[in-house]
């Protein structure tokens, strides 16, 4: 009896010491992939949710403001648009100024202000870039604003981020040369230079900083277009969010109407 109990207090052997701490170290590793996992699904899941609400706040905001788009020349109303291409469109808006009565006397309203609303291709390869508004002072040369308010956004497959539509809907054709780098035709629509007030001609952006400054766009004289942007009806917009790893997008369109305000 007593040479039966000392063998059942013998403990565990090397081997088996060894397979247990295997078989742990596995569950701990099993484990520990897991909880990453898991948090960094619901990091991706945040960052996505938070790119897409940018997106969709960019879509109302950018809505909103071509809605009110406005003459920068009341009188002669032909300078409601100065540039419009695939990517970027420069347009002056009714914001903040709308007529009022002080004391029953008619108070004129303020000057429209400038804005400037682009994606910015940071990635050629790709297409992806940052979602870009600048507004300007009174005096439509100096920056007031530079918001970056989509980090990860694209054009639509093969749609432009902004299509101009005529007075009578029909879509209007972009690919035209209506602009002028330099000495090279560019695809668009540019007004020509001149017009008196019309400030800082192209606001463009570079790629590695917020800084703007007048782009060599310029209105092509050989195809002049500024009847083409006096007749604009509408704006669509379109672009697509992306989350931070580029494995889901979301697609976001809209329609602003401007045909209000135009000379008979």
């Amino acid at each position: 009896m007593r040479a039966r109990l000392a063998g059942d207090d013998r403990g565990v052997t090397l081997a088996e010491l060894m397979v247990s701490m295997i078989l742990t170290t596995i569950l701990g590793t099993m484990a520990v992939l897991f909880f990453v996992g898991a948090s960094h699904a619901g990091y991706k899941t945040v960052l996505t949710n938070q790119n897409s609400g940018d997106a969709r706040l960019t879509l109302d905001s950018w809505t909103s403001m071509l809605r009110v788009a406005g003459w920068l020349d009341p009188s002669l109303k032909a300078d409601r648009f100065e540039e419009i291409t695939s990517t970027k469109i420069v347009f002056y808006a009714n914001l903040n100024n709308r007529s009022t009565t002080v004391s029953g006397s008619f108070t004129a309203p303020a000057p429209t202000t400038k804005v400037a609303l682009m994606l910015r291709v940071s990635s050629p390869a790709t297409g992806i870039g940052q979602l870009v508004e600048v507004i300007f002072q009174p005096d439509n040369t100096t920056v007031k604003t530079v918001r970056q308010l989509g980090f990860n956004a694209k054009a639509t497959d093969s749609l432009p981020v902004f299509q101009p539509y005529s007075r009578s809907g029909s879509a209007v054709d972009l690919s035209q040369l209506g602009c002028l780098s330099g000495a090279t035709a560019k695809a668009g629509l540019c007004l020509q230079s001149g017009q008196t007030g019309s400030g800082m001609l192209d606001p463009s952006i570079g790629t590695g900083s917020l800084a703007v400054s007048s782009g060599s766009y310029r209105g092509n004289p050989a195809l002049k277009v500024d009847k083409v942007l006096n007749q604009i009806g509408s704006i669509g917009i379109a672009f697509t969010a992306l989350d931070p790893s580029n494995t889901s997008s979301m697609a976001f369109t809209s329609l602003a109407s401007v045909s209000s305000g135009y000379p008979s």
